[in-house]
């Protein structure tokens, strides 16, 4: 059963209880209003036709001059007073002995009701069926006698059953009337979370771009909203898984490249080297530098390769560093990469320190630098500027190199990419050097941005906190 349907079936069954309680109350209470009613007027016409014969029977006893009438004579009486019939009002003596003297017509009292009278003297009023019986003890002529009046109470019967006849009638007409209301409202209320329930079935079909409406300010426009929340959580991290999965194929569709290239080289020319007998010294000089070049490639290709992998997975040994003597260090060792291509570098910072992992922040400007000098020609100028702004230590390095066109620069930390391929390959690069010190930005709390045009060279800026926190 749907919710709607079941929305629709409890409140009406609770609406419908509540209806016929209520009716049943008013019915009930007008019921006993009018039955109360009825017992005062016959309680009065039971009392007044007491009253009545005892009056008349002192007139019936001054007639007969006699201080009290005899039995036979009272009952002579009653006769004359009451007479006989068949239906209607009715009334009964009974003596002491509880034995009928008297009844205008066929009464059956109630079990119980002349005895209650005896043993409590009171008067006593009884329903049974659509007679209302009232007795009563009386003294009449010195004796004690059980007066018992009879009335027809139909008409108060017949009432309240039209009344309730009617109550079922119109309780079945509102029942139709509040289920129809009751079917358009649940129908109104739950439709916003039919939307809902149609979105989510699309989202769970994979439709993530899908939103539910969302309207007003109650809890289905809050799990609409809630809903949508978690449907551009899900397109974000599956768009992410995406990009992952593409970034990881291009990354194996890369590595295959990149390593199937230099085997294909030592491979042929050892090939070569194997297969010709008359080979001279100065062919085979040339294979062999060729295999060794190639050897030389896979080495630094797999370095770079496993120092990519493993950079976020080692223990990390964070220090506080004096960044200028630091920069001094790494100036030192990277001028002869410079001297040897006839470059002028500079490696220079400003006093203070900061928390790094000494390797990998070495490995971050070697890359940088290394980068900067394949980019370059001889006689090029590479600058590499460290200072502290604003809580967080800035590396600028700069190169006079080819540039790096404006489309290719969200690129270039990508593995394997390289812009000049044929340029990077013959340099001994294999496009991981970026990609990892995108890498060791990151641990250290850092952000990294390129500013480049073709021929005009390229300036990285690197800003970072340290890693201390983050260790």
């Amino acid at each position: 059963m749907k919710l709607w349907q079941k929305v629709f079936l409890y409140t009406l069954i609770l609406v419908m209880l509540a209806v016929s309680m209520t009716s049943i109350l008013l019915l009930k209470s007008s019921f006993s209003f009018a039955l109360d009613q009825k017992k005062q007027s016959v309680y009065s016409e039971h009392e007044f036709l007491i009253t009545s014969f005892k009056s008349m029977m002192i007139t019936e006893r001054l007639r007969e001059n006699a201080i009290v009438l005899e039995e036979k004579k009272l009952k002579s009486f009653m006769e004359s007073t009451f007479g006989k019939t068949a239906e209607g009002s009715g009334i009964l003596f009974c003596n002491a002995r509880n034995e009928q003297v008297y009844n205008s017509r066929e009464i059956e009292v109630p079990e119980g009701l002349v005895e209650a009278v005896m043993d409590s003297g009171k008067s006593y009023m009884q329903v049974e069926e659509h007679q209302l019986y009232t007795a009563s003890a009386e003294t009449i002529e010195g004796k004690i006698y059980y007066v018992v009046t009879a009335n027809d109470i139909s008409d108060v019967m017949r009432i309240h059953e039209n009344m309730l006849w009617q109550i079922q009638v119109i309780s079945m007409v509102c029942a139709v009337v509040i289920a129809l209301i009751l079917l358009i409202v649940v129908k109104m209320l739950l439709h916003p979370l039919k939307k809902i329930n149609e979105g989510t079935r699309s989202i769970a079909q994979g439709s993530y771009q899908e939103r539910v409406p969302e309207r007003g300010h109650d809890e289905l426009s809050e799990l609409a909203h809630n809903m949508n929340c978690m449907a551009e959580a899900v397109e974000t991290n599956v768009r992410a898984l995406e990009h992952v999965a593409e970034d990881r194929k291009q990354f194996i569709d890369n590595l295959s490249h990149e390593m199937k290239t230099p085997l294909t080289s030592i491979l042929g020319f050892s090939d070569l080297l194997q297969i010709k007998k008359d080979i001279t010294e100065e062919k085979r000089m040339e294979y062999a530098g060729i295999i060794k070049a190639e050897a030389t490639r896979m080495r630094t290709l797999s370095g770079k390769l496993m120092e990519l992998i493993t950079v976020g997975e080692t223990n990390l040994e964070w220090k506080q560093e004096e960044m200028q003597k630091l920069f001094g260090e790494i100036g030192a060792s990277l001028k002869v990469i410079a001297d040897n291509r006839n470059m002028s570098l500079s490696c220079e910072a400003e006093q203070g320190s900061l928390c790094v992992d000494r390797e990998l922040f070495k490995s971050l400007l070697y890359n940088l630098v290394d980068n900067a000098v394949k980019a370059s020609g001889e006689g090029g100028r590479i600058q590499v500027i460290g200072y502290f702004e604003q809580g967080q230590f800035c590396i600028q390095v700069s190169d006079e190199g080819v540039g790096i066109p404006q489309e290719e620069l969200e690129k270039i930390t990508q593995a394997f990419y390289m812009v000049d391929k044929a340029r990077g390959r013959a340099n001994g690069g294999a496009g991981l050097g970026l990609a990892l010190c995108k890498e060791i930005v990151s641990l250290h709390r850092g952000t990294m941005k390129f500013e480049s045009a073709k021929g005009q060279g390229t300036r990285v800026f690197i800003r970072m906190k340290g890693g201390l926190e983050h260790a």
